[in-house]
């Protein structure tokens, strides 16, 4: 019986449909043993963590490694840990979260387990962009990439292009990112993979925004919309909608880009998610400079680099201090060539982050 409920939860979770998927792992793990009450322990961590639900995704992965370590499954031990370390990631602590990933990709490795290592890889690579090594992640992602096209793991090949996408829009490479996200596009709507089309919708959305297509950007960013509103997944929905915010913002629209982030803010307070935050108090920071309103402009943008110094999160620290800069008429802060980082038209208010 439990088999069969697993079953039919496993087919909703390929199908993004994660709420419904929920419900019948909680189904099972009422009744279940051993190594089916460990499956499913990871199954309901695994879906957690794809609805923005960090500290419950950690929880169940904790109890995961622990039951996976008293029946002495390495391999179920390690998917653990990389889950874990991820909801660790999302709530700021990639510092952990690297370090580890790198042991799960040696653990991997040691198991002869390919597709675990490629994708402990992938993690790694989105790590380092956290942590605002740019270079550092673009290497990685690229070798990620490489070890997924050699397994015929297509799924693994499209989110690695859509994290060589991202990171290359960090780092300034925009056509390069766009680039990336489009053949990701392509290959996720061959696949039906929902998410991975999402995804990528909002990715070549960035990299038209920061090319100034504007009209481009938010026709993407309503398709991605669309298709995570359906998945009910809070966390890539809510980095859509301070995409949309910020292209309002370029338009000139400031009442509707204050509608998406603070939308944006709501779901990322709700999720504990410290870089959303940060990037949104950035956003309301520029609408207030815009306003004339100077003391609140500089408080939401202090407050912002406050918080990413104490994260470590590299790359937000910068935008935060290029627009306190901007604020207080200073030069433009060199944090950006430190960290390879060609933004050059970060200069102005309002500042197209990528």
């Amino acid at each position: 019986m439990n088999n069969d409920i697993f079953s039919r939860a496993e087919n909703l979770r390929q199908r993004s449909r994660y709420g419904e998927a929920l419900a019948l792992y909680r189904k099972v793990l009422r009744s279940s043993r051993g190594e089916e009450r460990l499956r499913t322990l990871l199954a309901i961590a695994d879906t957690l963590r794809i609805l923005g639900e960090f500290s419950g995704a950690s929880r169940y992965y904790e109890k995961a490694i622990g039951l996976a370590k008293n029946l002495k499954d390495v391999v179920s031990a390690v998917d653990g840990t990389v889950g874990f370390s991820l909801s660790k990631r999302a709530l700021g602590d990639w510092r952990r979260a690297l370090r580890l990933l790198r042991g799960a990709e040696k653990s991997y490795k040691k198991l002869k387990d390919a597709e675990g290592a490629a994708f402990a890889l992938w993690s790694i690579g989105g790590t380092l962009r956290v942590g605002g090594d740019i270079a550092g992640a673009v290497k990685t992602c690229k070798a990620a990439l490489k070890t997924f096209e050699t397994l015929g793991d297509y799924h693994g090949v499209g989110y690695s292009l859509c994290a060589m996408g991202g990171s290359s829009r960090i780092r300034g490479s925009f056509k390069d990112s766009l680039r990336y996200y489009t053949e990701a596009n392509e290959l996720f709507r061959e696949l039906k993979d929902t998410f991975g089309t999402a995804y990528s919708h909002c990715g070549i959305g960035n990299a038209l925004r920061m090319q100034g297509d504007l009209k481009g950007a938010r026709e993407n960013f309503k398709r991605a919309i669309t298709l995570y509103r359906r998945m009910g997944d809070i966390v890539s929905y809510s980095y859509t909608l301070w995409s949309m915010g910020k292209t309002y913002m370029a338009l000139g629209k400031y009442a509707l880009a204050e509608k998406y982030l603070n939308e944006a803010l709501g779901h990322f307070r709700k999720t504990k998610d410290p870089r959303g935050i940060i990037y949104c108090r950035l956003g309301i920071a520029e609408l207030r400079h815009l306003e004339g309103k100077a003391a609140p402009a500089r408080r939401f943008a202090q407050a912002a680099l406050d918080e990413a110094r104490r994260r470590g999160f590299k790359v937000e620290a910068c935008h935060a201090r290029a627009m306190l800069n901007i604020m207080d008429g200073r030069p433009h802060p060199g944090c950006y060539n430190v960290l390879g980082l060609r933004l050059p038209g970060l200069r102005s208010i309002p500042m197209n982050i990528p």
